[in-house]
């Protein structure tokens, strides 16, 4: 629980009330049919190629949502541009430690996506991020597609040990493309980078392409302004517990069911979205009301055996909860999300409500509150600008199996809490802010 915590802090500590992930931006799309649709377009900031782009005429009106496969071309008003196309990428291609290969090997497969456009001419410069690579295709008349790709792999030194090996063979393979051009030679000494790569290919346009024009360069305005945003707000709603406990009644066991109603609980909440804005680090922090049954154990009248009293008390519980989520898409600025997460409950404050058997010195007190499984809690929601409707479900330990010897009762408990409830983002929007400037 404690190691829960460490992990809940942080993430409330930098929340801040912004609003929602939308940002829209002046700019254009061309169909797969050919039509040219000017009006604003959301701003995922993206790094691996969007996986959808959703669209509106002008400023209020309803969105469209297109596909890829809809579209030929995506451009921002003096921004990053998109073109849907066939390029070869390596798939064999790593860079992670984890998942490196002890060969050096290959497998360049024909992909269809919307590739970032970096150069655009005769001569054609594309990018493309697929997860902790980053891929460039070159195009030239007469020639085929340029795969070229960051490549780590392990190799065997002469003292027999594994070390980090670099695969990337771009100089020679410009080389190769262009070995009739003066831009082969800049390759030699050439790092691999966007912008050394860009500089290869308008010397190719200026020097050896037909008509030897300087090919358009969006390399300025190829990176994402930011890659996350922070967002937040309020929320409300109804969480109903069903908590039973085993531990209530000390000595028979009776299993009692301490809270088995329906109570309204307030927060805040925030969102820290990752690039693309498809999925989002999620923390809260709520408050609402728990019963509980304690047992205590106290001596009366000089007794060595304990009798047990009962106090039946009501609490506030502070929730605070960490977790990930993921949306997808649906037209008119609607969302569906699907959520996992973990949660850390504390009881604040204590009112006694009964209080059944004798009183004396206390040996023994157990406090029955919510008391989480490893199992994650999960949540599914809608959401439409502003407002978010959401449901969520909690597992708990049974009280009963104090000892938890049983590996599936860390995971799978018949204690529960669902909660129905709806939030509402505050402040202005971080993606925005600059795109209006």
């Amino acid at each position: 629980m404690l190691l829960r915590l460490l992990f809940v802090l942080p993430a409330f500590f930098f929340c801040a009330f912004e609003s929602r992930a939308q940002a829209y931006e002046p700019g254009l799309l061309v169909t797969s049919q050919g039509d040219t649709l000017r009006g604003e377009l959301e701003n995922g900031f993206w790094v691996e190629p969007p996986a959808f782009i959703r669209f509106r005429p002008a400023a209020g009106s309803p969105s469209q949502l297109f596909q890829p496969r809809q579209l030929r071309a995506v451009s921002f008003t003096g921004g990053r541009y998109f073109r849907y196309e066939a390029l070869p990428i390596d798939y064999a291609a790593q860079t992670q430690l984890d998942k490196l290969a002890r060969v050096l090997a290959s497998d360049i497969k024909i992909d269809t996506l919307l590739a970032e456009v970096l150069v655009e001419g005769t001569g054609s410069l594309y990018r493309v991020a697929r997860s902790s690579v980053v891929h460039y295709v070159v195009s030239s008349p007469g020639r085929p597609m340029l795969s070229l790709s960051e490549h780590k792999y392990l190799r065997e030194n002469d003292n027999g040990v594994w070390a980090i090996a670099d695969g990337n063979n771009y100089k020679a393979l410009l080389g190769n493309h262009f070995s009739k051009c003066p831009a082969s030679k800049m390759a030699r000494t050439a790092p691999f980078t966007a912008e050394a790569l860009v500089a290869i290919v308008q010397a190719y346009n200026r020097e050896c392409a037909p008509g030897q024009q300087t090919g358009r360069d969006f390399l300025s305005s190829a990176k994402p302004r930011r890659r996350v945003a922070l967002l937040g707000g309020v929320l409300a709603g109804v969480r109903y517990n069903r908590i039973v406990s085993g531990t209530a009644n000390y000595y028979n066991n009776k299993a009692e069911c301490t809270d088995c109603q329906a109570l309204p609980y307030l927060g805040l909440y925030a969102d820290l979205f990752q690039p693309s804005r498809t999925s989002a680090l999620y923390g809260e922090l709520s408050f609402s009301t728990f019963g509980s049954l304690t047992p205590l154990l106290v001596y009366t009248d000089g007794n060595l055996v304990p009798n047990q009293r009962n106090v039946e008390s009501r609490h506030v519980l502070g929730t605070a909860r960490i977790g990930y989520r993921f949306f997808f898409p649906l037209p008119q600025e609607r969302k569906w999300l699907l959520g996992v997460g973990y949660e850390l409950n504390s009881a604040l404050g204590q009112t006694v409500v009964t209080s059944t058997g004798p009183t004396g010195p206390r040996t023994r007190e157990k406090l029955v509150y919510a008391d989480p499984t490893y199992f994650p809690n999960l949540s599914l929601g809608w959401r439409s600008n502003r407002l978010t409707l959401n449901l969520d479900g909690q597992m708990y330990y049974d009280e009963g199996n104090v000892s938890r010897t049983e590996y599936l009762s860390n995971f799978i408990g018949s204690n529960v809490a669902l909660r129905l409830g709806v939030a509402y983002q505050l402040g202005r929007n971080p993606d925005a802010a600059k795109a209006s400037k």
